[in-house]
This record gives C-alpha cells, structure tokens and sequence, in this order.
C-alpha cells in the first residue's frame, strides 16, 4: 500500500495541470472565506445599528397607539457558520415587524448597499468545493487507470482486483487529504481571525465536512465508471462535460423546480392574510356600530366598551387568526419535509440542501423564524391591549427588553444526515464495483 500512495502521490502532484488546479481551488477558496467573513462582520456593524434605530424610534413614540400602529422590527441575525456558506442558504438579510396588523411581513432589504450585493453561483467557499471540486474529482477519476491493453500487461505481475482497489484507495487518498487540509486550515484560520463558533457550530461543520469527503469520492468513482463505459469513443471529453454539468446544474435545477412546483398547493399568503384582516375588522366593525348606535355614551363607558372589546379580541379573533396563521406554516413545513426527503435520493441535492441547514439560514431557519415572530407576536398584542386599554394614561414603555427583537439563526445539520451519508456512500460502493466489472471484461476483450 505504501507504494501504491508513493507512486499515486507523484502521479497526481507532479502533474503541472493538476497542480494548477489545485492552487485555483485554494486560492479560490481563500478567498471566498475572506470574503464571508468580511460580509459577516458587516452584519455585526448593521446589528448594532439596528439595535440602535429601533430604541430610538420608540423613544420619539407619544401614545401606545401609535406604538401599535408602528410596531418594532426584528432581525434575523446571521448565524457565524453562514460566512462559509453566504450564497447556498436559502435566506438573505430577513427582517420581520410586529404591530397591530394582522398580517406577518418577512422582508429582504433591498436598499443602499444592498441594491449592489450581486451573488454569482460562486460566490462562498461551499460552492467553489462543489462545482470546481467535483470538477477536479472527476478528472482525476478519469485519468487514474491506464488502457485495458496496458492493464492487462500488469495484470500478469499483480492481480486486477489487487491493482483497480489500492490505486483507487491510494488516489482518493491523497486527494480527501487535500481537501480536508484546505478546508480545515481555512476554519482554523477563521477562527486565528477573531470569529468564535460554539461547540455546536464546529460539530455541524465538520460533518458538513465528512458528507463534502463522500460526495467528492462519489463523483471521483463516477468518473472512474464514466471512463469505463467511453473510453475509447472519440467523444469522450463530450460525454464527460455532460456527466458532470448534469449532477451539478441539472439535477439541482431539477430538485429546485420540484419544489417550486410542490408549493404552488399552497393558497397564497394574502389569501390568509385577508381572511385574518377580515376577522380583526369585524371586531372593529362591531365597535364602531355600537358608538354609531350610542353617540351619547359617556368616555367612561367607551373605555369600558374597548376593555370589552380587547379582551373578547384576544380570547376569539385573534385565537382564530393565530391558527389560521399556524395551519397555513405546517403546509409550509410539510413542502419543507418533502424537499429534504426527495433531495436525500442524489447526493448534488443533498449537498445543497445541508448547506442551506449549516448556514443557519435554510429551510428550517426560516420555519424557526417564524415560530420565533408568532411567540413574540402573542406577548406583544396582551402587552399592547393591556398598556392601551387599561393603563391608557401611562407612559410609552417599550415591549422589547434586552435584544428580543434579534433572532439569532442556528446552524444545524437536517434530520436525514444520517440516511444522506448512507446513500451517497452506496452509491460511491455501488460506483466502484461497476467500474470494476467494466473494467474487467474490458481487460478480457482486449
């Protein structure tokens, strides 16, 4: 074995072309780090600048209702994990607000700086592992068995079995060594920088890492079978285009417009959005016809009338809303779940769907946004019904106490890592006796 890894060693490092592409991968990948930590550090700088515009506009706010009126923002902050991921999470700079509108707003700002924030398909250290990663993987699993004529000379002084497994182990070697000396010198060097990740984040990023190993050998084998099957067909280079641009753009594509088209069961937002609006203006509706019906009743009784109303408002209308709100996240999340699970059956979607959930900013970031903004919600409409109908001569004292209204993203691995480490490494299993077999009857032919 130690052979195999010397002779394999200088195959693939004193090639020049080789060489050149994986200092293209390094610094490529450098930089995109540097770039993500920067733009993290922007979200910091813009995180206290929020903090600071939301307790000032409260500070200016004279009656409670137009606390309710105007409400307080929330911002989702970005997990530190996603520097590593800026372009493959699924959200990008969300804020919500809370008031007394029944409708829940999740926004994207578009404004100053970020009007100019262009992300390419390059654009974060994930994506340059996956697309020129694969690439690289790919030829080198083309090119790592000689013709069938010439392994059969060897085969007369080593066994075929003896000779495809340890030059394929040795390879692959050598190349997950790489890569896991790129990847985990880049982390490390984050971390020499001043970004702290919690325990949780290294553990969710080095089986980040574990499933990038697998899936690079996955395509580095597929280009071992590939070669096999078209070797000696004059458009060789063709079909290896074809292989590769169909795992890594095709079927993601593929998954991404599946998944589209699996929302479109869903009824739109303003649908919900209406039916919660036409319930909380029934209520009002109510109230005004009472006055219209009573245009002497004395203030006092009016107060007591709006203490009445409040109270009926929280215990049915806005109990109603509230489910109407919640039936509508779990059809969302249902979408969610069905995504994760047809994206488990091909490793290039699964890929993309775990970066998602690393970054903090995926899928289930958003489903825990949302339940994050509905808690929230409930507490502030019983602050803002008891400060403006009970207490209505006290002064404006702000809901948000310390920094409830950051909703700090988690990282997380997707609850089928396990099944999508699983499969990708039955297919690479799965890949490697094919190419075998086709080798070997190649060698027996020849």
């Amino acid at each position: 074995m130690l052979a195999f890894l010397r002779f394999e060693g200088c195959r693939i490092f004193a090639e020049k072309k080789n060489l050149a592409f994986f200092l293209l991968i390094a610094l490529s990948a450098g930089y995109f780090t540097w770039s993500g930590v920067n733009e993290y550090r922007r979200s910091l700088a813009e995180r206290e600048f929020f903090v600071n515009f939301e307790r000032e506009k409260t500070r200016q706010i004279a009656t409670y209702a137009q606390y309710g009126t105007f409400g307080f923002r929330i911002l989702y902050e970005t997990a530190p994990l996603n520097l590593f991921f800026v372009n493959s999470s699924i959200l990008q700079d969300l804020e919500s607000n809370i008031d007394n509108y029944e409708a829940i707003r999740i926004d994207s700002s578009f404004k100053g700086d970020k009007l100019f924030l262009m992300r390419g398909y390059f654009r974060d250290f994930a994506g340059i592992l996956f697309v020129f990663g694969s690439l690289l993987m790919l030829y080198l699993g083309h090119l790592a068995l000689g013709s069938p004529p010439y392994l059969r000379f060897l085969a007369g002084r080593m066994s075929l079995v003896r000779l495809f497994f340890l030059t394929t182990a040795a390879r692959l070697f050598w190349l997950d060594l790489f890569f896991l000396v790129l990847v985990l010198g880049l982390f490390a060097g984050v971390q020499a920088g001043g970004i702290a990740f919690s325990g949780q984040e290294r553990t969710v990023f080095f089986f980040y890492l574990l499933f990038l190993v697998l899936l690079l050998n996955f395509i580095y084998l597929l280009g071992q079978l590939t070669t096999m099957l078209v070797r000696f067909r004059k458009t060789f280079f063709l079909w290896f285009f074809v292989v590769w641009f169909a795992i890594i753009f095709l079927l993601p594509e593929l998954s991404r417009i599946s998944v589209f088209r699996k929302s479109q069961s869903l009824e739109p937002a303003e649908k919900v959005n209406l039916e919660k609006f036409r319930n909380l203006m029934a209520m009002e509706k109510e109230f005004r016809e009472f006055l219209k019906a009573n245009p002497s009743t004395p203030l006092d009784q009016v107060r007591r009338m709006q203490k009445k109303f409040a109270v009926q408002f929280i215990n049915s209308s806005y109990l109603v809303n509230t489910g109407l709100e919640l039936r509508y996240l779990r059809k969302v999340g249902n979408v969610i779940a069905d995504h994760e699970r047809r994206s488990v059956f091909f490793p290039t979607t699964y890929y993309l769907f775990l970066s998602g959930e690393a970054s903090g900013k995926g899928y289930h970031g958003y489903l825990d946004f949302m339940d994050y903004i509905m808690k929230l919600r409930n507490r502030f409409m019983q602050f803002y019904l008891k400060r403006r109908y009970l207490e209505p001569d006290s002064a404006v004292e702000s809901f948000v106490k310390g920094s409830e209204n950051i909703f700090r993203s988690r990282s997380r691995l997707p609850r089928s890592y396990v099944v999508g480490v699983l499969v990708t490494a039955l297919y690479g299993a799965a890949l490697l006796l094919l190419a075998f077999w086709s080798l070997q009857r190649q060698v027996r032919r020849s």
